[in-house]
């Protein structure tokens, strides 16, 4: 049977790369994010490094209370609603500034828990930080007209500068709270140059006051991916709060520096899917959501994901034990038996980035509460049982049951969910799919053969 090959239109060339300055934003700022802490590692006492990494963790479930859930929901908007495209913008802003706020009290009342005011004190100086991301509510603009490079080049640029600032201050002044206001100040100079940007640019339509009639309708429809991103965040970073409100900052220093060389590996499936999900829309779209060429498009994702996510688990968890016992020294060295045990959940990762774009091109946005709240639940129960019988070993085992549990099982718990969860159960017999494929192609072929010459 022969496979009719997919041609890209100029449009759908343009969502391609729109896709692709997006991923590639996010790449480099995953990398150098993760560089920085494992940087950090080596200058800093392993206590300092827990205060950071607590610091930046809380940081990142505030960020999940001010985007409110509204990013893809206001680009879709912004497509459909050309006409009202300043009032949306306007609308956009306050409600992002509004939930930063609420976003900022709520995690400064969440590290009240951590039984130290110094960490207390970082987490509320690191999300200052939440303010600044909510002034780029012009970036969706962009992305709907398919020019996320305005505004990725400007992340990248920010974010490329203050890495070589961040790398000096790490030899001349190791000093975390100079490197927290950094990390506030990327953001401010981030969202400050993106609003500029579009208030200047001669094609955008500016920014006008918006009323309730424009910003509840969006607001009533975003609740459903807000409790998603709550969730998982929650789910992310629960471990974090757990183990600085239990065992303290040299515990969560020794368990933050296994996490960042597993999380390394993290980007990859982003950068994978952000180039493929616009294709997979195509297919989608022209040949509907019961045609045979996407569902094997999915099932070849899912089976790249999960063994591609098996490989990188074993090269990171070697070359990470080494850098662990060579490199950071005796005070981490607890962190081997973290990583090794963190990396067994990259298979998952790598899957659930096929998985969460498969339920944005469905819109089956309650799945997606649905995993990340499971995910979450299962992470804190288990940090609160393992936690004081294994250390931070415990914390380890917990996060790899989360994305388990987040990614695969939720998936059978939801009825419109489970074909990818069937899905994914293939993609882990990928081997012997294949093999069984081959071995019977191999006898057909014979068996055609023996045809031919009687």
């Amino acid at each position: 049977m022969q496979i009719k090959s997919l041609k890209l239109t100029p449009e759908s060339k343009g969502i391609v790369r729109n896709g692709m300055w997006a991923a590639s934003q996010q790449t480099l700022g995953m990398v150098l994010n993760a560089v920085i802490g494992i940087l950090l590692v080596l200058a800093v006492p392993v206590h300092e490094f827990g205060i950071y990494s607590y610091a930046v963790a809380l940081c990142a479930i505030g960020s999940s209370v001010m985007s409110a859930g509204l990013s893809g929901l206001a680009v879709r908007e912004l497509v459909n609603r050309r006409d009202e495209n300043a009032v949306i913008v306007g609308g956009l802003t306050v409600i992002r500034e509004a939930f930063a706020l609420i976003g900022y009290i709520v995690i400064g009342l969440i590290s009240l828990t951590a039984g130290d005011k110094l960490a207390t004190a970082a987490t509320l100086l690191a999300c200052i930080a939440l303010f600044g991301r909510a002034l780029d509510a012009p970036e969706s603009w962009y992305l709907s007209h398919l020019r996320s490079r305005q505004t990725a080049s400007i992340r990248m640029t920010t974010t490329a500068c203050l890495f070589v600032l961040r790398i000096g201050l790490l030899f001349l002044w190791p000093n975390i709270w100079v490197l927290l206001t950094l990390f506030a100040a990327e953001s401010l100079i981030a969202g400050g140059l993106i609003l500029a940007r579009y208030l200047k640019d001669p094609e955008s339509p500016g920014i006008n006051r918006a009323g309730l009639a424009q910003t509840l309708p969006l607001l009533k429809q975003s609740w459903p991916l807000l409790l998603s991103g709550m969730a998982n965040q929650i789910n992310l970073k629960s471990d974090v709060v757990v183990i600085q409100a239990m065992l303290g900052s040299v515990a969560l220093g020794v368990y933050s520096a296994a996490a960042r060389l597993s999380e390394l590996a993290y980007f990859l499936p982003v950068v994978f899917m952000n180039s493929t999900l616009p294709v997979l829309l195509k297919v989608r779209k022209e040949e509907g959501p019961e045609s045979p060429r996407y569902h094997r498009m999915l099932q070849r994702s899912y089976d790249q994901a999960f063994w591609s996510g098996l490989a990188i688990a074993g090269v990171v968890a070697g070359v990470g034990s080494v850098v662990i016992t060579q490199v950071f020294g005796d005070d981490y060295g607890p962190a081997v038996d973290v990583l090794v045990i963190h990396v067994l959940a990259c298979p998952f990762v790598f899957m659930a980035a096929v998985y969460s774009k498969w339920i944005i091109s469905e819109g089956y946005f309650w799945s997606s509460v649905l995993r990340h709240s499971l995910g979450a639940v299962t992470n804190i129960a288990l940090n609160l049982i393992l936690l004081p019988r294994m250390g931070v070993r415990g914390a380890a085992i917990a996060t790899v049951a989360s994305y388990i549990m987040a990614t695969y099982i939720a998936a059978f718990v939801g009825r419109k969910s489970r074909p990818a969860g069937r899905q994914m159960t293939l993609a882990m017999l990928a081997p012997i799919r294949y093999g069984a494929g081959y071995l019977t192609g191999r006898k057909n072929r014979k068996a055609d053969e023996t045809m031919v010459n009687t």
